[in-house]
């Protein structure tokens, strides 16, 4: 899979999408148990543009409540355990290996996206790429273009310089040399500098806000 052919057979389908112009919506959200860690995101961007703020506290006593009038609903009675005692709130692990083996990918951000696509390529975790981390439409296009065995004969080909993208964008994602934006509701790009392209065969990863949260779109040689 060449960078000189069709724009479909050439990519991997994935990566992020910053707003135009629009009407933003915000909501705000009680911050849930799997979102305790101190690194987890402080607000979220929805495919359909609405931007969630998550609060730590009730915010029927902060200011922002207060001017504008509202009650905001009692935070949930924390969960119990058999003792009867408040169980620990679950920390949001991007990665989780389950008791029986099971590999759960979990994506709130673009920077997740990425190191768990980096994590997946270094351990040529195909399958789990395929199933959980590419977006619907891009699978689909995969579908028509000779299904997971053209996939994965992608990611064999493309392993080095994938990885290669991904860590020089996990380390400068704020940096001049990525520009990020958004393209469409609920897609983001990413772009590396145009001084890096000659050391770089891949240069772009894109990303898709789902239902099921934030998945890769594309990655590719050029926007």
């Amino acid at each position: 899979m060449r960078s000189r052919r069709s724009t479909a057979g050439a990519s991997l389908v994935a990566l992020l999408a910053l707003g135009a112009c629009v009407e933003q919506r915000t909501e705000y959200r009680y911050r849930p148990g799997y979102m305790s860690d101190p690194n987890a995101p402080k607000e979220v961007t929805l495919a359909d543009g609405t931007k969630v703020v998550f609060l730590d506290h009730d915010p029927a006593d902060s200011a922002l409540s207060q001017s504008r009038g509202r009650t905001a609903p009692k935070a949930a009675e924390p969960k119990l355990g058999p003792d009867g005692k408040p169980l620990p709130a679950k920390v949001f692990e991007p990665r989780e290996t389950l008791d029986d083996g099971t590999v759960v990918l979990r994506n709130l951000m673009p920077e997740h996206v990425v190191g768990n696509t980096m994590e997946c390529f270094r351990k040529e975790e195909w399958k789990l790429v395929w199933d959980q981390l590419l977006a619907p439409e891009t699978r689909t296009k995969w579908e028509r273009q000779g299904g997971y065995d053209a996939f994965e004969k992608w990611c064999t080909t493309n392993r080095k310089s994938t990885m290669e993208l991904l860590n020089r964008m996990r380390f400068n994602a704020i940096g001049s040399d990525v520009a990020m934006r958004q393209t469409s509701p609920g897609v983001m790009r990413a772009t590396l500098a145009p001084h890096l392209w000659d050391q770089f065969q891949l240069r772009v990863v894109e990303f898709e806000q789902t239902k099921d949260g934030m998945k890769l779109l594309s990655i590719r040689p050029a926007p």
